[in-house]
């Protein structure tokens, strides 16, 4: 037990949590859930605030709605928690620079709950993007499906809408890529009677040359993909790109001569992964493979983008 990350939940009845993030729990020996909690019969939240007392929580897993993100990071601070919270952190950059003020003062980890750069195909295209497409032109990331769930927290101030929820596996690869603030930023949106979007076509100008687009939504039919493309070659991954597959495949370069290079990658399990990276932060200081730099970079990206589609 003193070598496994000892964890509490809260708000532990998430699908997120039950579906992606429970059974590599189970299955590595890293890991233990010592504290689960979710609101009581009558809606209160006390039972969060009491998980947080008990000195055998070590590190809070959050998978709450987003608007609860902040609160929540900042009591589990104040506890002496390490924190890995769901995407989006926050719903600002003003709200992310104070969570991560708050885990540098407390000397506690901090961690946005984003796994897609854990996976070896993932990692692999980042690698690739760095050392033989050339110079990079055009990301593109779509991730859009139709949200059947009209009460669903997404579609209100609890959830804020399409960019928060899903944006950052359209722009998480292309900021790893350009870790940069944009030259120019446009967007467009419908949005609800809540004023969520319920969908989003963003770009980013990145400078060299470099245009990062997005499309995001809760209404269209399902599209989930993404091409990185630059003077020299192209990566195309055309179905589901996140988390990435837990069986072996390839990263697929279409080069200028029109040859196909395939590169073979191992499968893994994403969430896995970033929990184990997660406990390598929290006991030896290892550095987040997206930390602090990158989660307040990608709040200024989110919040530029909602500036330029309303």
């Amino acid at each position: 037990m003193a070598d496994r990350l000892r964890w509490g939940v809260i708000g532990a009845s998430s699908r997120i949590y039950r579906t992606r993030i429970v059974p590599p729990l189970e299955a590595s020996g890293r890991h233990v859930v010592v504290a689960e909690a979710s609101r009581d019969a009558d809606g209160s939240d006390r039972p969060y605030s009491e998980l947080l007392r008990r000195d055998d929580v070590e590190a809070l897993y959050v998978p709450l709605p987003n608007d609860g993100h902040k609160r929540w990071i900042l009591a589990a601070l104040e506890a002496g928690k390490h924190v890995l919270c769901e995407k989006p952190l926050t719903m600002s950059a003003a709200d992310t620079d104070e969570v991560y003020a708050a885990a540098e003062a407390a000397g506690r980890a901090l961690v946005e709950a984003y796994m897609w750069p854990h996976h070896p195909r993932n990692q692999m295209i980042l690698e690739v993007g760095r050392t033989s497409l050339g110079d990079l032109r055009f990301s593109r990331g779509a991730f859009t499906f139709p949200l059947g769930r009209p009460n669903d927290h997404r579609f209100d101030a609890r959830g804020g809408g399409a960019l928060f929820d899903v944006g950052i596996y359209c722009l998480g690869p292309a900021l790893l890529l350009a870790p940069r603030e944009p030259v120019r930023v446009a967007a467009a949106a419908v949005r609800n009677e809540h004023g969520a979007d319920v969908s989003l076509s963003g770009f980013l100008d990145l400078g060299q040359g470099f245009a990062a687009t997005c499309e995001v939504s809760f209404e269209t039919v399902y599209g989930r993909s993404f091409v990185l493309t630059g003077t020299e070659g192209r990566i195309t991954i055309p179905d589901w790109f996140a988390p990435g597959p837990e069986e072996p495949s390839t990263v697929d370069v279409l080069r200028r001569d029109e040859s196909v290079e395939q590169i073979p990658v191992p499968g893994v399990n994403a969430y896995g992964a970033m929990l184990d990276q997660f406990a390598d932060v929290v006991h030896h200081g290892a550095t987040p493979v997206w930390g602090a730099t990158e989660s307040r970079l990608l709040a200024r990206w989110i919040d530029a983008l909602h500036a330029a589609s309303t």
